[in-house]
Formats: C-alpha cells, sequence, structure tokens
C-alpha cells in the first residue's frame, strides 16, 4: 500500500497540486501516486494507506466520496479544503481568514512537536475555523499567527477523528506557500529589493518580502517536515522514504563550488590543492565573457579533473560585449551559446550545475526552464546574500525542483547557498575568520542534529587565496569533525537526481513483518531507506535476504530507523527489504 495525492490541474485553486507530490517526493517519499479528482479511482480508495488531497474544490459527489473513504477508515491529509469539503468532515468555518499567515506548530501531536515552537509564514491566507466548534476529540496541532508575534485563537493544522478513519486538515495551501518562500513573489519580477543594483537576482524577490524575522529558520523545509509527518500520523503502516544521503552515517554534506571571477592560475591550484587536502571536491564555474575569459586552459581543466574536481559555466550578461545590453534580454542567448563553446573547449557536455556572474537571473523561473530544456540538473544561484549570510533567505537548504507561478514543476533543482566569501562579506572573513567559522559550525551542528539539510558552500579562487582561507579551512574542519563529506556540487546533484530517481513499492504489512522493493542506483553504490519505526522495535531486517544493520534516528520529532541498501552506480535494480517487527 501506497499513497495517493488527489490533484485538480483543471481548476484554478488546483494548480498547485503537483508540486505538493513534489514536495513529498522531495521528502523521500518514492511511491507515490498522482490521480486526478475527476478518476474513477476516487469511487474506490481503500487500496491506499493514506490519501492526501491537494488543494481543490470537490463536487458534491467528490466530497461525499471522500467523506465516505474517512468514515469507512480511510485516512486523509487535506490541504485548505473547499468551504462544503471541510464542512462534510465536522469543520465549522468562522467566515473569515487569516492573511497572511503564520504557523506556528505547537507539540500537542507528532506531527508538529518535533519542530522549532516558533512562526513561520505562509505569504498567503489561511481559512479560519472556529475553535469552539471542534469536535471534542480534535487536536490543534498548529495555531494561525496574523504575524510573527500575534497569536490568533484559530487551528492552521488540525487532526481529528472522523467515523472510524482519521483527518488532518491544513488550512492554509502549503505547496504555494512552500513555492513563495523558496522563489519569492513573482509579482517582484524585474525589480529590486536586496540593494545591490545590477543585475537583477533571484534574490531581488525574496529580499523585503521574506519576514527577516524568521530568516534563522527553514521554513519551507518544515512545512516539508509537517506535510510528511501527517502521512506517517495518517498511513495505515509505516511508509518507507529515501534518506536524504547515500549512507546512514551522513547527517548532512558540505556541498562545495567556486566561481572563476577571473582569478591568476595561482589562485585556482592553492584553491584546488586545499581542497584535496581536506579530501574533499569541489565544482568551479569559468568565466564565459568575450572580453575577458578565464585563464583556465583545457590542459589544467583536464588535470584538475583527473584528480576528481569538476568544471561549469560561470555566465556573464554584463559583459562589456554586450554594450551595456539588459541583461535580461541577453542571457537566454548567452547560456546557449556559452554550453556549446564550453563543450567544444572542455569537453564534458553540459554541466550538471550553473551558477551565474553575479548571480544573474531572469524572470521568475525563466533560466531554470532553459536549464531543464537543456540539461542542467541544478542552479546554485540562490544565494543568502547581504543581510542573510548565514541564513535561510529562500526558507531551505534542500533540493527541490522549481516551479512556476501557474503550478508547473520545472526539471531543475534549486540548491541555496548559505556560506560563502565574496566581497561582501570580505571585512568579516578578514577580520575574525575564526568567529564566522564558529557561527558557520554552529549552523553545521544544526543540519547534522536537527534539519538534516546541507551546506552548500561558495569559495571564489581569487577569495581564498587573498583573504578567505583561514575561514574556508576551518569550516572544512568542521565539517570533517561532523562527520560530513565535502562533496562538489556535481556530486551533490548526481546523487539527488539518483535519489530522485529511485522508487520504493510493492509495501505489505503482515504480522509485524515490513516488506519493501527498492529499485534505484547511486553514484556512491549506496542508498539508505528511512522507516517510521523506533529501531528498538526491529528485530532483524534483511536486504534480498541478508541481514544489515540498523541505525536509529529522531527525524523531526519521529523515532525512525535507517536501512543501507548497496546498489550499483549506473543501473537501476530492485533489492527487497524485509523489517521485522516487535
Amino acid at each position: 500500500m501506497t499513497v495517493a495525492v488527489i490533484v485538480a490541474d483543471e481548476q484554478d485553486v488546483g494548480k498547485f497540486g503537483r508540486y505538493l507530490a513534489e514536495i513529498l517526493r522531495a521528502e523521500g517519499l518514492a511511491d507515490l501516486e498522482i490521480i486526478g479528482l475527476r478518476s474513477p479511482r476516487l469511487h474506490d480508495l481503500t487500496e491506499f494507506a493514506a490519501v492526501v488531497v491537494a488543494r481543490s474544490r470537490p463536487s458534491k459527489v467528490q466530497t461525499a466520496r471522500l467523506r465516505a473513504f474517512a468514515e469507512g477508515g480511510g485516512r486523509l491529509v487535506l490541504v485548505r479544503p473547499s468551504y462544503y469539503l471541510a464542512r462534510a468532515l465536522g469543520l465549522r468555518s468562522a467566515s473569515t481568514m487569516v492573511a497572511p499567515a503564520y504557523v506556528r506548530p505547537s507539540d500537542t501531536s507528532p506531527i508538529a512537536s518535533g519542530l522549532p515552537q516558533e512562526p513561520i509564514e505562509t505569504h498567503l491566507p489561511a481559512d479560519a475555523y472556529a475553535p469552539e466548534a471542534l469536535p471534542a476529540d480534535a487536536l490543534t496541532v498548529a495555531r494561525l499567527y496574523a504575524d510573527i508575534g500575534t497569536a490568533t485563537s484559530f487551528p492552521a493544522i488540525v487532526e481529528l477523528p472522523f467515523g472510524d478513519g482519521h483527518v488532518v486538515v491544513f488550512t492554509y495551501d502549503l505547496a504555494q506557500a512552500v513555492s513563495l518562500i523558496r522563489q519569492g513573489d513573482p509579482d517582484r519580477v524585474g525589480g529590486r529589493g536586496l540593494g545591490a543594483g545590477e543585475p537583477y537576482r533571484i534574490q531581488d524577490l525574496l529580499t523585503g518580502y521574506a519576514d527577516s524575522g524568521c530568516w534563522h529558520l527553514p521554513q519551507a523545509d518544515l512545512h516539508a517536515a509537517m506535510l510528511v509527518n501527517a502521512v506517517n500520523q495518517m498511513a495505515t503502516f509505516p511508509q518507507a522514504r529515501m534518506w536524504y544521503y547515500p549512507e546512514p552515517v551522513h547527517r548532512s554534506v558540505l556541498v562545495l563550488d567556486s566561481d572563476d571571477d577571473w582569478s591568476a592560475s595561482e589562485h585556482f591550484d592553492t584553491l584546488l590543492g586545499a581542497v584535496d587536502a581536506h579530501g574533499g571536491k569541489i565544482t568551479v564555474y569559468l568565466m564565459s565573457g568575450t572580453s575577458r575569459g578565464t585563464v583556465a586552459s583545457p590542459e589544467k581543466v583536464a588535470e584538475w579533473r583527473a584528480r576528481g574536481h569538476s568544471f561549469g559555466v560561470h555566465h556573464d550578461p554584463s559583459d562589456p560585449s554586450f554594450g551595456g545590453e539588459d541583461p535580461e534580454e541577453v542571457i537566454l542567448d548567452l547560456v546557449r551559446k556559452d554550453l556549446a563553446d564550453f563543450d567544444r573547449h572542455y569537453g564534458g557536455g553540459v554541466p550538471t550545475t550553473n551558477r551565474n556572474h553575479c548571480l544573474a537571473w531572469k524572470g521568475y523561473v525563466d533560466l531554470p526552464k532553459l536549464y531543464a530544456e537543456l540539461g542542467v540538473r541544478m542552479d546554485l544561484n540562490s544565494v543568502g546574500a547581504g543581510p542573510s549570510w548565514l541564513q535561510y533567505l529562500t526558507g531551505s537548504a534542500r533540493p527541490v525542483r522549481f516551479v512556476d507561478a501557474d503550478g508547473t514543476v520545472v526539471n531543475c533543482f534549486q540548491q541555496s547557498t548559505q556560506a560563502y566569501d565574496d566581497l561582501a562579506v570580505k571585512g568579516l572573513l578578514s577580520a575574525d575568520p575564526r568567529g564566522q567559522a564558529h557561527l558557520t559550525r554552529k549552523l553545521m551542528e544544526d543540519k547534522v542534529t536537527r534539519y538534516f539539510s546541507p551546506l552548500s558552500m561558495l569559495s571564489h579562487p581569487v577569495s581564498f587565496f587573498t583573504y578567505s582561507r583561514a575561514y574556508m579551512e576551518l569550516c572544512w574542519q568542521a565539517a570533517s569533525e561532523l562527520r560530513m563529506p565535502i562533496w562538489s556540487a556535481f556530486e551533490w546533484a548526481d546523487f539527488v537526481v539518483a535519489r530522485d530517481q529511485a522508487r520504493i513499492s510493492a509495501a505489505t504489512c503482515t504480522d509485524g513483518v515490513l516488506r519493501y522493493r527498492v529499485t534505484g542506483k547511486s553514484p556512491t553504490g549506496s542508498l539508505t531507506i528511512l522507516l517510521p519505526v523506533a529501531s528498538d522495535r526491529v528485530s532483524r531486517a534483511t536486504v534480498d535476504t541478508e541481514v544489515v544493520p540498523v541505525t536509529g534516528i529522531d527525524v523531526f520529532g519521529w523515532s525512525c530507523s535507517l536501512i543501507p541498501i548497496s546498489v550499483e552506480h549506473d543501473r537501476a535494480s530492485p533489492h527487497e527489504i524485509t523489517v521485522e517487527t516487535c
């Protein structure tokens, strides 16, 4: 039994339904089924361990079917249900909304008890339900706030029994909220919000829109955690997920890349040599401008590649050769030209990841759509620039695909970068490298123990050579001590894609024995599944009949077990997992 996500693509209110499924996939639920609201399968949902209903406007008949499913023992997770569906499930509208709403998790339910008990943004209205009219056995999992400091009496998330079944209701459109937190306000496209002038950047969509009082929290990741925890809470038996990393020992990784910025040969040699000494790998984006290019020759790049490092393009739409043309008008054609030139000059095909010079951007997701067309798998232009240094400007450090303003999912992953060494922080890193490294280590410790997200770090060769080496090496030493491997951006993207393509199927539970089939491959030769079952309840776990170790871990308030799987590097193959519980 798996999880279904019901979507209504054809409805104006339902456009983010498939992105809701994307969020669940990013959380590792690799066996989802997406079902249209009009599908005949809505007649019988009993084959599913839980059913998630994205925001939609079901008809009277569809509402009755969902109600009957819950009443008969089904498990429902509803995301901003319609007025009539909510009423059918016993919730009474207060005929008002909180807009824009903040959500404060509480400790009343496992859905939110393991998360920071602080308000987080939605940027959206949330429906208000009369608290005095909630069923007596309903739990308020999270509460609506009018702003970061003003509580309301209305629930943001409600958990309640219904007939023989169980229901969780999110009173806001979680999927659209995550998109706005991660990518900013599409109505701000083309404007300047960062305070940095040219060029236009994705940060201009976020700075001044995202509440700076929440920047210390990975807000989008916390919304996603509550959603997947709701599935855990509702499912009729434990739903296995792909762990965020290849092996149980991994709780975070340091993703390392570099922007050329016309660095000299000795700058490259110094940076790459230091990365080698720390046992890491790095991706370097090479300057592409016709007025002034990179010093990295094909021969040097071949030598560096032989050491395990990787190379992409640092597109520069502000190059003087464009004569002052608006970079937004230049960049799409430039990307096409640069990638073709790069392959002719250096070989290796289309680079796996990208970051542009000065973080140049276009539109809302114009660049990710082009990257998806050309085969670039991950974009790293979402940098916590300016006042959001070492914080979560995008509300996330986790890779999730971009989504357009109309809800269309774009096949390119957004990976935010939180630590870097460009001129904006030169003073900090020059004056107090140990202090800044200490702050970065605290961020890393939170990732390893609490959030399980990667730290993406950017080091320019010229900056490393002239002022940031002490800071960077202290951070890399901390990564080693925290058991965070240092991966290049290419390595990270390759694993993210492999994890995304892995599938969990044939899930069954009989007499306390859980069985799953995991089909996948990994560039590291391993994948790991996360099972929401405490390790002290697992008496034995096998992969293809061979006993494997089980590692206990607490993930967002849930006691879980990590089970490693050895897989092939380049060919997806099935593996049978058996978990005996006591």
